[in-house]
C-alpha cells in the first residue's frame, strides 16, 4: 500500500489502498514478533482484520486478526492479492482493484489529503493452521496524509508525503 495522493487514488496506488489485507510499523521489516493464536472448536465464523501503516511506500503492513482465530503478523501487499503471514501459517487475500470511494478530499493550502473507501475481498490459499481457510468480506480503507512541499512552498503530490497514516478495518465470514 502506498500513500493517498488525490491524483494517485485512481491510479496505481488504488490497489495498494485495497491491499487489505492489508498496515506497517513493522518490527525490523519482519512484522509483529509476538502473536498468539487461540484454539477454537468453531470451524466457521466472523473474522476481523485490522491493518495499519505509517510508511508512504510500504509493501508490508502490521495485521491483527481476531474472531474465529486471534493472531498478529504482517500483510505483504500485492497488486490484486496480498499474503498474510501469521504464526503457524499464511493465507492470501484477493482484493482486485474495485474500490468504492466514499470520501476523498485535498486541501491545497495545508497539503492535507484524506481518503475513505470500501472494497470487497476473498480469503483462500492457506498454509499450516490456515490450510483450509476460505471466505469473503468487506474492508474500509482510511488514509490521511500531509503532502511534502516544494522549495517554493507548494504541495508536492509527486513526492512521498511528510506524514501518513493509513488503516484498514475488514470483516469476513470465514471457514477453517
Amino acid at each position: 500500500m502506498t500513500h493517498i495522493s488525490a491524483r494517485r487514488i485512481k491510479g496505481r496506488t488504488l490497489a495498494a489502498f485495497i491491499g487489505l489485507a492489508a498496515a506497517a510499523a513493522t518490527v525490523s521489516g519482519a512484522g509483529l514478533a509476538s502473536a498468539s493464536t487461540t484454539g477454537s472448536a468453531a470451524s466457521s465464523g466472523t473474522e476481523h482484520f485490522n491493518l495499519m501503516t505509517t510508511q508512504p511506500s510500504a509493501s508490508r503492513y502490521v495485521v491483527i486478526a481476531s474472531g474465529l482465530f486471534t493472531a498478529g503478523g504482517i500483510d505483504v501487499s500485492g497488486n490484486t492479492t496480498d499474503l498474510v503471514k501469521l504464526p503457524g501459517g499464511s493465507f492470501k487475500i484477493h482484493h482486485g482493484a474495485n474500490v468504492h470511494i466514499i470520501k476523498q478530499q485535498f486541501n491545497p493550502k495545508t497539503c492535507l489529503a484524506t481518503f475513505k473507501g470500501e472494497a470487497a475481498f476473498t480469503v483462500s490459499g492457506g498454509t499450516g493452521k490456515y490450510k483450509r481457510i476460505s471466505g469473503k468480506g468487506t474492508a474500509i480503507i482510511s488514509a490521511t496524509e500531509i503532502a511534502a512541499r516544494t522549495k517554493a512552498g507548494a504541495c508536492n503530490m509527486n513526492a512521498n508525503p511528510a506524514v501518513l497514516e493509513q488503516t484498514i478495518t475488514a470483516t469476513a465470514k470465514v471457514k477453517l
